[in-house]
């Protein structure tokens, strides 16, 4: 999802870092004993997803890098 042919491509990582929360949280329903570990590592996750939303640099380079594709 991350790379188009051999040329990385940028405009995957979002949706795949939103697949990533969505299974997380998942696993800490399914798994209740690593519940603790988990959202801990949501935290930072989610932290992170932030200031990529506060950002417009990845819609820079998500287009930058679509532009070079073509």
């Amino acid at each position: 999802m991350l790379s188009k042919e051999e040329t990385p491509v940028l405009a995957g990582t979002v949706p795949v870092f939103e697949i990533f929360l969505t299974k997380l949280e998942t696993l800490a329903e399914v798994k209740p004993w690593l519940k603790d570990c988990i959202d801990e590592g949501l935290t930072f996750a989610k932290k992170y997803y932030q200031c990529m939303d506060n950002t417009s640099a990845y819609v820079v380079a998500m287009c930058t890098s679509y532009n070079l594709c073509l």
